[in-house]
C-alpha cells in the first residue's frame, strides 16, 4: 500500500508541478498569484469530484469523459495563449490541470483513508510522494531559470509545447474509450528502449507525455500539436517583443 500510494502521488502530482514550474519560469508569475491559483485549483478539483456522478450521466453516460477531454484541451489552448504573456491564461491552464489530475488523486485518498489498515501506509506514501514532487519541482525551477538566462525563452516554449501537447494524447485516449474515434491498430513498441513504468519512464511521461507503445494516430496528433504550438508561440513572442518599448 505504501508503494502504491507513493506511485499514485507521483503520477498525479508530478504533471501538475511540472506545468506550474514551466509557466512560472516562462511568465515569472508572482507568489501571491500562484497561491491564489493553487487555492482555486484545489476548490475546482473538489467541486469536480463532487460533480462526477452527475457528469457521468450526461451525453449517454459519457459526460465524465467529455469533461476530462475538455480539461485537456483547455490546458493545451491556455498554455499556448499564455506564450503571448497572458498571465490569466497561464493561471487557467494550472487550474485545469489541477482539476484533471487532482480529482483522481482525491478519489483515491478518500477511498482508502477510512480503512484503518491502510491509513498509515497511505499517509506515509502520500507524504513521500509530495516531498519527491516538491523536490523535483524546485530542481526543475532552478534548471529552467538557468536555461532561460543562457538561451532565452525559446527552449522553455519548446518544453511547454511537448508538455501541453501530451494532454491531447489523454483526450485522444478518452475519445477512444467512449468510441468517439477509432485509433489505428498500428502501434510502435519502444519498451525495449524504455519501459513506461520505470523511474525514467514515469518522469518522461509527466514531462513530455512519453508512451512506450503509442499508436500512429497518437504520434501524428502529438507531432502536429507540438508543431502548431511552437509555430504559434514564436509568432506570439515576436508580436510581444515588437510591442515592447525600445
Amino acid at each position: 500500500m505504501l508503494i502504491t500510494s507513493l506511485l499514485m502521488s507521483i503520477n498525479q502530482l508530478l504533471p501538475v508541478v511540472i506545468l506550474l514550474v514551466l509557466l512560472q519560469s516562462l511568465l515569472k508569475l508572482n507568489q501571491r498569484m500562484l497561491i491564489a491559483t493553487a487555492f482555486v485549483g484545489l476548490l475546482c478539483s473538489i467541486i469536480y469530484v463532487q460533480s462526477a456522478a452527475w457528469l457521468s450521466q450526461l451525453f449517454d453516460y459519457r459526460g465524465l469523459e467529455f469533461s476530462q477531454m475538455l480539461l485537456c484541451v483547455i490546458v493545451y489552448v491556455a498554455s499556448l495563449v499564455s506564450c503571448k504573456q497572458r498571465h490569466l491564461f497561464a493561471l487557467l491552464a494550472i487550474v485545469a490541470v489541477m482539476a484533471l489530475y487532482l480529482s483522481h488523486y482525491f478519489i483515491y485518498l478518500v477511498g482508502f483513508w477510512h480503512n484503518t489498515d491502510t491509513a498509515k501506509p497511505l499517509l506515509i506514501g502520500t507524504s513521500l510522494g509530495i516531498g519527491i514532487c516538491g523536490s523535483f519541482g524546485v530542481l526543475l525551477l532552478f534548471l529552467l531559470h538557468s536555461v532561460r538566462a543562457r538561451f532565452g525563452v525559446y527552449p522553455l516554449m519548446l518544453f511547454l509545447a511537448f508538455n501541453a501537447s501530451a494532454k491531447l494524447l489523454i483526450a485522444l485516449d478518452l475519445a477512444s474509450q467512449i468510441d468517439l474515434i477509432n485509433i489505428t491498430s498500428n502501434y510502435f513498441d519502444w519498451r525495449a528502449v524504455l519501459v513506461e513504468n520505470s523511474e525514467l519512464g514515469r518522469v518522461l511521461k509527466a514531462l513530455v507525455g512519453y508512451e512506450a507503445t503509442p499508436s500512429k494516430t497518437a504520434l501524428w496528433l502529438y507531432l502536429a500539436a507540438v508543431l502548431v504550438f511552437i509555430g504559434t508561440s514564436i509568432v506570439f513572442t515576436r508580436q510581444f517583443s515588437q510591442k515592447e518599448p525600445s
